[in-house]
């Protein structure tokens, strides 16, 4: 793909937001991963490690690194009084509490305009009975957006959609994936991201009401705020990532990745990072989940210093903030 879709939008569209900076968690249960790796879902109602212990950490590391941050939570997620408590805290924290849905539906986008409204409707009413506050930002599970989900989210009010991942290499990686498991009779329960948005910009962007991964003609009161990647989007700047950036040394890395992005960076998580093997060993299937999760291989210990690490870098060029702080300077 040439550079020409990759140029951020006209110096007009988005002054306000040269040097900002935002990193976001993904509040993925368990049950998440068992669908992507075609594994059978887990009991309900019952305490999630990677909601209760991720979000602990990810609280305690923010905190100590003077980090804003912005959580997407699941609205079913919220049925768990353990896990009421920890979103609670997220906004004690003074942090941001967003929109992923009522169910984590990897098919969002396909589903019928009731079921869409309930499901992003559904899973702002919890949000804002628990925290108090009414969510203004939304991500699709499985980064699986497109134009509808997109103007039922400005319809409800929404500021900005943070769901946008033009990055090939994830796409093709995700495809393939998804293509083998099939092939082993376990097939993933994920679902292809809309190959347009491949060509969406890498930095904030008033979305084309038609076409969401173009901008619009002209600035409006919504924004799109795509994950990072650089390189022309061949590599990806997410928690799943940021081992195999941080072994080649993410202050090495950090200059390039900081050039690619002049306006804004966003660096998406997942509550799952901030977690081991040894967090869910009560869980009846952890075996299969650490052998599908490589990444649950890593010992806190080493990912806290590799997060430390990252979150100085972005820090130290760049001023952290929320989403809805940063979509509220942009409108």
């Amino acid at each position: 793909m040439g550079d020409s879709h990759r140029q951020p939008v006209a110096d007009a569209a988005i002054p306000q937001l040269v040097g900002d900076a935002n990193v976001s968690v993904d509040v993925d249960s368990l049950d998440c991963y068992r669908a992507i790796h075609g594994l059978p879902p887990g009991e309900r109602g019952t305490p999630d490690p990677v909601v209760t212990t991720g979000i602990d950490r990810a609280l305690q590391l923010f905190d100590e690194c003077d980090l804003p941050a912005t959580f997407f939570v699941v609205g079913r997620d919220l049925e768990v009084e353990q896990h009421c408590r920890r979103v609670e805290r997220i906004a004690d924290a003074g942090q941001e509490v967003a929109n992923h849905s009522l169910d984590h539906r990897y098919d969002l986008r396909r589903l019928p305009d009731m079921e869409l409204a309930h499901q992003i409707k559904g899973a702002h009413r919890r949000i804002a009975e628990v925290t108090g506050e009414e969510p203004v930002g939304f991500r699709t599970p499985g980064y699986n957006v497109d134009a509808d989900v997109i103007a039922f989210c400005r319809r409800a009010g929404y500021r900005y959609d943070a769901s946008v991942f033009p990055c090939p290499t994830y796409w093709l990686a995700k495809r393939a994936v998804m293509a083998w498991r099939s092939v082993r009779g376990m097939p993933s329960r994920s679902d292809a991201t809309d190959p347009h948005n491949l060509l969406a910009p890498n930095e904030p962007y008033f979305p084309h009401p038609l076409d969401c991964w173009q901008p619009a003609d002209s600035p409006s009161g919504f924004v799109e705020i795509p994950v990072a990647a650089f390189a022309l989007g061949l590599i990806p700047v997410i928690g799943t990532s940021a081992h195999l950036l941080d072994t080649v040394g993410f202050h090495r890395l950090w200059p390039l990745i900081d050039a690619g992005f002049p306006r804004f960076f966003s660096f998406e998580m997942h509550a799952i990072d901030f977690v081991d093997a040894t967090d869910i060993e009560h869980v009846a299937d952890a075996a299969e989940l650490v052998a599908h999760q490589p990444d649950l291989r890593i010992p806190w210990e080493k990912k806290d210093k590799r997060y430390r690490r990252i979150f100085e870098a972005i820090g130290g060029d760049r001023r952290p903030v929320t989403l809805a702080e940063a979509t509220s300077r942009l409108a």
